[in-house]
């Protein structure tokens, strides 16, 4: 076992054994949460390895795609991160995972869907601080950069996103990104 999974392992028993409210709480009591999750051709092969690994670790998955890594793009990644991202907003999943070569046209189009917090990650911290401190609701990530990490640490980064929770410290940022999810702005061409 890779030394970041034995540490979020230990992280999360840890606060198990010191902490009976909230997230902990719910991780102690059993993860009930159903993902969607999509690709874009460019992230097939990975995605399809995680998207493995999720099933295996008992997550509840919505496969919204893509079919194969010979699709033509031409923007796939758009139409994926709009579908998951509507899962999400329509509360039929907890929350979404997307994953393109990259990480950032995935979080540019989910970021347009009004409710979306997508965040882009390549690293556990940064992933548990955009739950903690902004409650990120799309966790995307690119393919070309974690194949290099590794499934393994892939999965700890998921897992420390998924396990924590938003702490209400940043309630006044909240508050005006929902202020901007309801503005109308004319389009600028």
């Amino acid at each position: 076992m890779s030394d970041c999974v034995l540490l979020i392992k230990y992280t999360i028993t840890y606060l198990l054994q010191n902490n009976e409210s909230g997230y902990i709480k719910q991780i102690k009591e059993g993860i009930n949460m159903k993902l969607a999750m999509g690709c874009d051709p460019a992230a097939y092969r990975f995605y399809k390895k995680l998207l493995e690994r999720m099933k295996e670790e008992g997550y509840d998955i919505v496969d919204t795609g893509c079919e194969s890594e010979n699709e033509a793009d031409g923007g796939k990644y758009a139409e994926i991160a709009e579908i998951v991202s509507n899962k999400v907003v329509s509360k039929e999943c907890d929350y979404g995972i997307l994953i393109c070569g990259t990480g950032q046209g995935m979080a540019m189009a989910a970021n347009k869907i009004p409710g979306i917090r997508a965040v882009l990650c390549y690293d556990v911290f940064p992933a548990v601080l955009s739950k903690n401190d902004n409650n990120g609701n799309v966790l995307c990530t690119g393919a070309w950069f974690m194949e290099k990490k590794g499934i393994d640490f892939t999965m700890a980064m998921i897992h420390a996103w998924l396990f924590s929770g938003y702490t209400g410290t940043h309630e006044d940022g909240m508050l005006a990104l929902s202020r901007l999810d309801n503005k109308k702005y004319q389009e600028v061409m």
